[in-house]
């Protein structure tokens, strides 16, 4: 019998060839071959790195389990070569085993289904079969695209294993389409509108800000614990007059709360927070910045170090959090997890062991418990919480700050960010979350709570004098009354960016600068130049901050560099800083 060696060469290997001890690093000692463990990450669930290469066909007839064999071995080939072979890109165990679970999907199909005995004898037709079986099975569109792109691998890879399909099911461009088709549309991830997740951010901060109270219980009870045992119940209800499943209500509600914090602050994917570090925690409550992991995009083993700052509403559930798992800490296999199980009830079953961590099961519960809590109409999930980060800064900042917003998420390009913002979700909200924006806008300048200049500070004194001629007395309720009338006669709206405010109405498209086709506005072409002389253009004291730093970026260029036009155009970047900032030097 022969053990498949590691190599990145094309071997011929056959159907025959018996897997009994497979060694290669990404498969874990333990594994034979009806049980494959790969080596699992430290943020994916156990369950993900476990394929167990035994059918469930109980009954089954000794000549179809003989059949499994032949086409058990090829599977495994194949899950070899997807890992092993220069032809495909996978580098991740979790990925792998994904993969694993697929061929054996298909594989047994074709054994089972359809009595094949081997992967050569599949034809076009049965492919189609196979295509009728996954939209039967009203699998979602990501899935069959899963299963297709499984189905090409057994010809890709066909001459490294010496075995596969004598045919490419699937040319480039089919195979998109064609898992559209078969498959169904995923479940969306519900987009909290603005108004909504404010609110539930409000919720969360009052359960952190009022979390001590509920601490000292806990301490309590956790020493109860470690005197009477399983009779601290008792103890606790005597103590405090209220049962023990109160407090463990309450703390549930905190710690769940005090994640929701995390998340939504930082915009944090669910797999980095769950692996978060003790240490990096600790870090932060001195610098204000929250170290981390980031594995989806790495394209490694190992992920990418991530830094995001972290506000002093962070800083508290920070603490909160620290406070809340230091019972377990020093039990803990690995005390530099920062998110552990809470010192009560790990109810566990027969052999199964209790995880000592937060995973994404014991974190979906306590979202349950606070969605309960908070009387939310929806499931909260983590995701969310990215997302609704994501559209809030969208709505702020518009096009103009993408970039920034995809590095801030550690997308690998602006791409990824943009999926946040194409969401038929935000077009339910944006429109009038863009027009109380915008009546916020013009209310503060008309009332001289925020003196907005620029090439649009013509028009805002344009309607102050108007404002003038119709009322004696400038006040907030006859301003919001104008605003309104302007706002629905013109169609106005006020688009905010980091370095200013662009105003936008039904007839001032053709005035912006950054236009190509002369009648609107192109916000890809939006540029220093074209905003700083666009009479759509406004900026308010606060960013001329922002202004600060472009000069003093633009000064560095013309010191430092020795290219004549990098030189040239620095000297007009820092003339156009100096004439914005100068703007508001009578204010300062």
């Amino acid at each position: 019998m022969q053990t498949l060696k590691p190599n990145k060469h094309h071997e011929q290997l056959t159907p025959e060839v018996k897997i009994v001890t497979p060694e290669f690093w990404w498969l874990k000692n333990k594994s034979d071959a009806d049980n494959w463990f790969f080596q699992p990450d430290d943020h994916s669930a156990l369950s993900a790195f476990t394929v167990r290469w035994t059918p469930n066909n109980v009954g089954a007839e000794e000549l179809e389990l003989g059949r499994w064999t032949q086409w058990k071995e090829y599977a495994q080939s194949l899950v070899v070569a997807i890992m092993e072979s220069d032809l495909t890109n996978v580098t991740k165990t979790v990925t792998l085993a994904s993969y694993a679970r697929e061929v054996r999907a298909i594989c047994m199909w074709f054994c089972f289904t359809h009595r094949m005995q081997h992967i050569s004898d599949v034809t076009r037709e049965h492919i189609e079969l196979y295509e009728e079986h996954i939209k039967a099975s009203e699998h979602t569109s990501n899935n069959a695209i899963s299963k297709l792109n499984t189905l090409n691998m057994m010809w890709k890879l066909k001459d490294y294993i010496g075995s596969g399909l004598n045919f490419l099911p699937y040319h480039n461009g089919q195979l998109g389409p064609k898992a559209k088709r078969l498959g169904t549309p995923g479940k969306r991830t519900k987009t909290i509108p603005p108004n909504e997740f404010f609110s539930l951010l409000d919720k969360v901060l009052i359960e952190v800000e009022g979390a001590d109270k509920w601490l000292r219980k806990l301490e309590c009870y956790v020493a109860l614990k470690a005197t009477y045992g399983f009779n601290c119940s008792w103890h606790y209800k005597k103590m405090f007059g209220e049962s023990s499943e109160v407090l463990f209500q309450r703390i549930r509600v905190i710690y769940a709360s005090a994640i929701v914090i995390i998340l939504s602050l930082t915009a944090m994917r669910k797999h980095e927070a769950t692996v978060l570090k003790y240490s990096d925690a600790i870090k932060a409550l001195v610098e204000p910045t929250l170290g981390g992991t980031e594995h989806k995009t790495s394209h490694t083993a190992t992920g990418k170090t991530t830094t995001r700052p972290l506000p002093k509403e962070g800083i508290k559930a920070l603490k909160v959090i620290i406070e809340l798992t230091k019972h377990q800490r020093d039990k803990a296999t690995d005390p530099e997890r920062l998110l552990l199980r809470l010192p009560f009830q790990h109810c566990v079953s027969g052999d199964t062991t209790a995880s000592e961590y937060v995973n994404s099961r014991v974190l979906y519960h306590m979202f349950d418990t606070l969605t309960k809590e908070a009387s939310l109409n929806y499931s909260l999930r983590p995701h969310m919480l990215r997302r609704a980060f994501a559209m809030i800064w969208t709505w702020r900042f518009e096009i103009g700050d993408l970039e920034h917003l995809a590095r801030f998420l550690y997308h690998n390009n602006h791409l990824f960010t943009e999926i946040y913002v194409d969401d038929p979700d935000v077009y339910d909200f944006l429109p009038e979350e863009m027009q109380r924006y915008t009546a916020k806008v013009f209310e503060q300048a008309f009332l001289g709570d925020n003196d907005i200049k620029g090439g649009v500070g013509k028009l805002i004194s344009r309607y102050k004098r108007l404002l003038r001629q119709k009322v004696s007395v400038i006040e907030p309720e006859t301003v919001g009354v104008f605003v309104a009338k302007m706002i629905d006669r013109f169609n106005y709206r006020v688009i905010p960016n980091a370095d200013g405010y662009c105003f936008m109405s039904n007839g001032r498209g053709s005035r912006a600068k950054c236009s190509t086709d002369g009648f609107n506005p192109d916000y890809s072409n939006r540029n220093e130049e074209h905003c700083s002389g666009c009479p759509n253009f406004g900026v308010d004291a606060p960013r001329s901050k922002y202004w600060e730093k472009r000069r003093d970026a633009h000064e560095a260029v013309q010191f430092s560099s020795s290219d004549m036009l990098m030189v040239e155009a620095s000297k007009k970047g820092v003339k156009r800083a100096e004439r914005i900032i100068g703007m508001f030097k009578e204010v300062k």
